[in-house]
């Protein structure tokens, strides 16, 4: 996510948000260039004197039910990651208090790797486009191929720990108690993933997104032509940046909807996944070593 700590970083977050919104900019642009020479005619049939303070007010209203749904999402997987992270090390302490001292190191460490896989599949299954496939970093890869599982999904790591703790059962190496305590460290975890794919899947409705845009647009036009209309260069500059500036802060709540996919606005999702990787693996593994993803054209310092 995005982290600014000088002049620098702050100049390069407004320049890509610029860049990113070029289109809608520079249509922006075009329609204040247009306008300037009929501005009065324009300003006159558009203009009441109610009309800039009732959309004002709606603007403000809609625009402030947005920011609020965009950040609630935003928090709610905040959370949901905490709880993967809380979960992640239950499951290790469990498994250190549960498995007999005659169980082999080996279970105990493919039982924390497949965890440590699982977190990483969550974190590319959050990260990719509707109708793309998932991609998995090489090193993550790496770590499959080293379970024997080729082309793991979030589903398939799970069901492989289940069938590993049914293996357990079978061999007498767990007793029910033991066993229900793994079980609900699993439910835990399902249910925070179940959350995390429910905020991907379920964006805000596309109608209000529409209409909020819709509105700033209309009311980002009239308080250019309202400045514009007093007859000065100056007063007509400042009408075309609040124009700009106003699309730009409509468009900064559509980025925070999805806390996963931006690098930019998004969770520190690779951080997150080499604390657990970390914490259930050591610190020396290479997926706990640093962020794996990183955006080739943002400052590191920025992008955290």
């Amino acid at each position: 996510m995005i982290q600014p700590r000088g002049a620098t970083d702050y100049l390069w977050l407004s320049w890509w948000l610029i860049w990113r919104e070029r289109r809608s900019l520079l249509l922006a642009t075009l329609l204040c260039l247009v306008s300037l020479p009929i501005h009065d005619t324009i300003a006159a049939a558009l203009l009441p004197e109610a009309l800039l303070q009732v959309l004002g007010v709606l603007l403000a209203f809609f625009l402030g039910f947005r920011y609020s749904q965009a950040y609630n999402r935003w928090w709610e997987a905040r959370v949901l990651w905490g709880a993967l992270v809380n979960e992640s090390r239950n499951w290790r302490d469990v498994l250190t208090t549960v498995l007999p001292r005659r169980t082999t190191s080996g279970v105990e460490r493919r039982l924390l790797t497949l965890e440590v896989l699982l977190i990483w599949c969550v974190n590319a299954h959050l990260r990719s486009r509707e109708g793309q496939p998932v991609r998995l970093p090489v090193a993550v890869e790496h770590l499959a191929d080293s379970l024997g599982l080729s082309d793991p999904t979030v589903q398939h790591v799970m069901q492989t720990m289940a069938r590993c703790q049914r293996q357990l059962v079978d061999g007498c190496l767990l007793n029910p108690i033991a066993r229900s305590d793994l079980i609900q460290v699993q439910q835990a975890l399902t249910r925070a993933i179940g959350g995390l794919e429910r905020i991907r899947s379920q964006p805000l409705p596309a109608s209000s997104t529409f209409c909020i845009r819709a509105l700033t647009s209309v009311y980002g036009y009239l308080v250019f032509l309202k400045l514009d209309a007093i007859g000065t260069f100056s007063s007509a500059v400042v009408g075309w940046l609040a124009f700009l500036t106003l699309l730009m802060a409509e468009r900064i709540g559509t980025f925070l909807e999805n806390p996963f996919l931006d690098p930019r606005f998004a969770l520190p999702l690779d951080r997150i996944c080499c604390l657990i990787t970390a914490n259930l693996l050591g610190e020396d593994h290479p997926l706990a070593q640093s962020p794996i993803d990183h955006h080739p054209r943002y400052p590191r310092s920025v992008v955290t």
